[in-house]
């Protein structure tokens, strides 16, 4: 007997399970119980289609094409809560990141706010502009005035570096 997604009728693919379990390291989602530690944890919850524990189940299960093409591994705000959390070492986390470089190989569409906040890293590092914040007593506080370091920002060879590694 064999699975089978009754919402899209697609089959398990077991060889692009194990191309996926290739790039993990130290993370084993077959050890998977289900205890939804991870999901209690999850800062991206309410973002979610499915809970990062039916994630887990999915791809140990082989449904790899449908989670690599959905909007729902680039939700994750890589906040590393279920890494932590997971008791078994089989992190959400590390096979959505896994996931969504498959959907890049696969020239998938990469959802617009994701690329903006690639191409500010590229610009200043940063994912935000550094920001001027006003109190309740509406004093404005700069790095500066809060004592913090000027930032740092990237040069040619971060941008060279950052640029291979994205592929381009």
């Amino acid at each position: 007997m064999s699975l089978i997604d009754l919402m899209t009728m697609a089959k398990p693919n077991r060889e692009l399970r194990e191309k996926l379990y290739s790039r993990l390291w130290r993370v084993h989602p077959d050890e998977c119980f289900q205890c939804m530690r991870c999901t209690s944890g999850c800062t991206s919850l309410k973002l979610l289609e499915l809970k990062p524990h039916e994630i887990i189940l999915l791809a140990s299960s082989g449904f790899i094409e449908e989670l690599a093409s959905s909007d729902i591994i680039w939700a994750c705000a890589s906040c590393l809560k279920c890494r932590e959390r997971c008791p078994q070492k089989a992190s959400p986390y590390d096979v959505i990141i896994a996931l969504r470089n498959l959907a890049v190989e696969r020239e998938a569409k990469i959802p617009e706010h994701y690329m903006k906040a690639v191409a500010q890293i590229l610009d200043n590092g940063l994912t935000e502009n550094v920001q001027t914040v006003t109190s309740r007593k509406m004093e404005p506080f700069d790095r500066e005035k809060l004592r913090l370091p000027s930032i740092q920002y990237p040069d040619d060879r971060f941008k060279a570096v950052f640029m291979e590694i994205l592929g381009g």
